[in-house]
């Protein structure tokens, strides 16, 4: 089990978006998945080995080893999806007692609402984003990972977190995934 301060999974968080790495850039340069590069950056690093840790840290130049990133050049009109859960474009839904999200789809590089860099590809096959869905059409693994803490009341927060979206899209005009 590994364990860091939730400062240093912020610093880390950072230095991938300062060298303008989605998460599934950096995740195939350290042989690792999406997913865990989520899970680190959400303050949950008791799902990684240390070994996956440390070469995250050195691809990102945090240690004195330094790795040559593959840069995220342009997206030109690429479409693609905030991998942060916590962000107001990701709207929650339990389907069969499973958290999912429902992202929308953006043409940017980097999030409207949060800043993150989009992805522009499935976090498990590398498929092109072309689609709506919570899933990719390729290979059917969900597209954002569940980093909300695993104490918290999902069926009580999904609710509270549909209803503050909603508020939130009549303020700013941004539509929802479903129109």
């Amino acid at each position: 089990m590994t364990t860091l301060p939730h400062e240093i999974c912020k610093q880390i968080a950072q230095a991938r978006r300062e060298k303008g790495l989605t998460q599934s850039v950096l995740a195939l340069e350290v042989g690792c998945k999406q997913s865990a590069i989520s899970m680190l950056e959400a303050g949950q690093p008791s799902k990684l080995s240390k070994e996956n840790i440390e070469k995250i840290a050195s691809a990102l130049g945090l240690t004195l080893q330094t790795t040559q990133a593959k840069l995220v050049t342009s997206l030109g009109e690429k479409k693609g999806f905030c991998p942060n859960a916590h962000c107001p474009s990701n709207t929650p839904y339990i389907i069969q007692g499973e958290l999912i999200f429902q992202p929308r789809l953006q043409v940017e590089k980097h999030c409207a609402y949060c800043a993150e860099l989009l992805e522009t590809c499935c976090p498990n096959c590398a498929t092109a984003i072309h689609a709506e869905g919570s899933y990719c059409t390729a290979c059917g693994t969900i597209r954002i990972t569940n980093t909300l803490p695993a104490d918290l009341p999902i069926a009580a927060w999904v609710v509270e977190r549909r209803r503050e979206l909603m508020e939130l899209r009549k303020l700013t005009n941004f539509s929802s995934p479903e129109g």
